[in-house]
């Protein structure tokens, strides 16, 4: 919390409980409310940032997580899309898509898996890692169809590295050290438009990891489509499963 948000608080509590006018106390408390409930949507805006569903953010704030959603869902989603306007992908090809939970979650995840190897640059290696972690239960139940498990990806990704295990160690707690300051590289990021781009023509306008996913093997010397390979899985048939999978997701979408 800012210093001049923290005072602002701090001052209110002692008018509310240290005062000697009731009807001041009155008027300091409601203003104290409202302060709350502005850091509380803040605090939820980046919890979404973060991954977070909003059943944990119900479950930590003690209420249920459709509560949680009728309190905050408004002024949550005008903060991250705001932040999201401004971050990585410029604005450019997100208007009026939802990225979903797990599609965040993976590309955060992406990050901390790039600053695991030591890498600056967040690539197409790191976001399969993470659709691989991310909870979407579509993704990864085609993943491992096709036998692309966590374990066998980092088999396959860790090599490209050139890195020892040793050295992977002391470039991850260095990186913690520095915050993990890690970019997206520029395929990462043409990847990241694109899926944006699909989102927004379907009717739904949800990114999803199945988005991120489609998006990833359509580039083929990326480096996530190059690690599939080496695990021997076909591109051109994970492409056309994504696609198989998309098309069942939106026929169990309720019509409106």
């Amino acid at each position: 919390m800012p210093t001049q948000r923290s005072s602002q608080v701090e001052a209110l509590v002692v008018r509310v409980v240290s005062g000697n006018d009731p009807a001041g106390q009155l008027e300091a408390l409601c203003e104290l409310r409202r302060e709350l409930d502005t850091i509380e949507s803040e605090l939820a805006a980046d919890a979404i940032r973060a991954g977070m569903s909003w059943r944990e953010i119900g479950a930590a704030i003690g209420v249920s997580k459709q509560a949680a959603h009728r309190r905050h869902r408004e002024s949550v989603a005008r903060m991250v899309k705001a932040g999201e306007g401004a971050g990585e992908a410029n604005g450019s090809s997100a208007g009026g898509v939802n990225v979903s939970v797990s599609a965040r979650r993976a590309v955060r995840i992406a990050r901390q898996e790039a600053a695991s190897l030591g890498s600056s640059e967040v690539g197409t290696e790191h976001l399969l890692l993470g659709i691989l972690q991310c909870g979407d239960d579509a993704a990864s139940v085609l993943l491992r169809r096709l036998g692309v498990t966590l374990e066998a990806t980092r088999d396959a990704v860790q090599p490209t590295t050139e890195m020892t295990l040793e050295a992977a160690r002391r470039a991850y707690a260095s990186s913690e050290r520095a915050g993990a300051a890690t970019v997206v590289s520029p395929v990462a990021r043409r990847i990241l438009e694109r899926a944006l781009t699909h989102a927004a023509a379907r009717e739904s306008s949800e990114l999803t990891a199945l988005d991120l996913l489609r998006s990833l093997v359509m580039h083929e010397e990326s480096g996530a489509a190059r690690t599939l390979v080496r695990m021997g899985v076909d591109p051109d048939r994970l492409r056309s499963e994504v696609a198989s999978a998309q098309e069942l997701r939106a026929s169990s979408l309720p019509r409106t």
